[in-house]
């Protein structure tokens, strides 16, 4: 999977949203109904997610191991985190 920027316009407002997705038309798909399409930018080398902030944040909201080993192990499958 990729990171990707959806910028979007709803009639009254601009806003972006970050989407994991695997192609820009998943990106697209995944907000579709919720205003107009903009503009999509691949975001995948502009933010990067580490798992071992996510894991030691998880731990601090007092996760249980067996939830933050799910949550981490989705991330790092889908190539989400690193």
């Amino acid at each position: 999977m990729k990171k990707y920027m959806v910028y979007m316009d709803d009639g009254r407002d601009c806003f972006k949203v970050a989407v994991p997705a695997k192609n820009e038309k998943a990106a697209r798909d995944y907000v579709m109904g919720n205003g107009e399409v903009i503009a999509v930018k691949d975001i995948t080398d502009e933010y990067p997610i580490s798992l071992d902030k996510i894991s030691d944040a998880l731990k601090k909201a007092q996760f249980g191991q067996t939830e933050i080993d799910l949550v981490l192990r989705c991330l790092s499958f889908n190539d989400i985190a690193e």
